[in-house]
């Protein structure tokens, strides 16, 4: 008679043990990483403001009339104009929004480049509220995070 050989396998306990850790350990990182993709897109929308201040500023000082910087849609888009022409506008990502209590709800520039008013802009974003301060006349902009 044949020897009947007992085969090495896994059980179906073992393979359901493994297949929990590799789930667990796959939820640890996308969590990790959409917090970081989140991170990104906050930086990069307040880098993208920031050269959208200053393009508005160059289109001032180049065509050398006024131009507006207003926010719109209640605080989830701005747009830049020069008299009722809309020149540029962008969204807001949908995690960032303007705060209602912003002291600044558009920025003014006139022919010379300076702005006409200033303060600060206040961001509500998934963690906090940020702040882009505006300094009088020359247009700077100053971050506080």
């Amino acid at each position: 008679m044949e020897e009947i050989k007992k085969q090495a396998g896994f059980t179906l306990i073992e393979t359901t043990l493994i297949l929990m850790i590799v789930m667990v350990i796959s939820s640890a990182v996308i969590y990790g990483t959409s917090n970081k993709v989140i991170e990104l897109e906050e930086k990069r929308f307040f880098r993208q403001f920031q050269l959208d201040v200053q393009r508005a500023q160059a289109l001032a000082l180049s065509q050398e009339q006024y131009i507006v910087l207003k926010f719109g849609n209640k605080g989830t888009s701005y747009s830049t104009t020069n008299s009722n022409i809309t020149l540029f506008e962008n969204r807001l990502p949908s995690h960032i929004s303007l705060s209602e209590d912003s002291k600044l709800k558009e920025l003014i520039f006139l022919p010379s480049g300076m702005v006409r008013n200033f303060g600060s802009f206040a961001f509500l974003t998934s963690k906090e509220t940020k702040l882009v301060t505006v300094h009088i006349g020359t247009g700077k902009l100053a971050y506080e995070q």
